[in-house]
């Protein structure tokens, strides 16, 4: 490329030494020849930033996920999320549906969710990551624990009566209400 820019440069100051005054060609050939690193870190930072504003660069799925622990390290969980999101959608299509990839990237989630209090978006994710688990390494420790965070998420997802998609434990919500409503309220004395 460097070759290609200087026979450019040259053909340039060819065809302006045509048309130029004596004293003036050598003076524009030295300024030219001169500059050839500065026009060559041009042409390199352009294609540079042509190449950014081009779209999203295609990451691979380690690429997403070492992304997205960076960004979980530096408390950008906002950031984390979508580079785990991404990371999950990459190893679908690469991997398949219910691949350990898949699984590793819903795990992550599934934390961020559940340390951020975000019940539904837990539940969710776990939802999907449990069966994976138990159909790859049904009896390990760490399946147990999916499990047990899941149950976790599900009694929180009925102590705050928050709606999921497939309307998990609506008849338990149903009752808390009902028995909270037939308790007595409590009358405050007023101090007269």
């Amino acid at each position: 490329m460097q070759k290609d820019l200087n026979c450019l440069i040259d053909r340039s100051i060819q065809s302006k030494a045509i048309h130029a005054e004596p004293g003036r060609i050598s003076r524009g050939f030295q300024r030219i020849k001169g500059n050839r690193p500065i026009a060559f870190a041009f042409v390199v930072a352009l294609s540079l930033v042509l190449g950014a504003c081009g779209g999203e660069q295609k990451q691979s799925y380690i690429g997403w996920i070492q992304m997205a622990n960076d960004q979980k390290k530096n408390n950008d969980y906002v950031g984390a999320v979508d580079s785990y999101s991404k990371a999950v959608s990459e190893a679908e299509k690469k991997y398949g549906a219910e691949s350990g990839q898949v699984a590793t990237a819903l795990g992550y989630l599934g934390q961020i969710y559940r340390a951020q209090g975000e019940w539904r978006l837990a539940y969710m994710t776990y939802k999907r990551l449990v069966p994976i688990k138990e159909k790859m390494e049904p009896n390990t420790r760490e399946t147990k624990d999916l499990k047990s965070d899941f149950e976790f998420v599900k009694q929180k997802i009925i102590e705050y009566g928050i709606k999921t998609d497939d309307n998990y434990g609506a008849d338990q919500m149903k009752k808390n209400a009902a028995a909270a409503a037939k308790k007595p309220k409590k009358k405050h004395k007023s101090s007269d």
